[in-house]
């Protein structure tokens, strides 16, 4: 598995756990939470393209 796909992966999972924590708990700070996961969540899928773009290949 490519290093890239995996830290997505364990970013997505992190940030469910976190949010689903918040919204079972009923935390004010909810939204907050959300637009970052969001703003992360885009990040993410920034270095994706940036990647496919300039023909990212494992170094190993």
């Amino acid at each position: 598995m490519r290093t890239l796909t995996a830290y997505g992966i364990g970013v997505v999972i992190i940030l469910v756990v976190l949010n689903g924590i918040a919204w079972q708990a009923g935390s004010p700070r909810l939204h907050g939470l959300n637009v970052f996961s969001a703003g992360f969540a885009l990040g993410v899928l920034g270095t994706y393209i940036s990647a496919w773009l300039n023909g990212y290949r494992r170094v190993a």
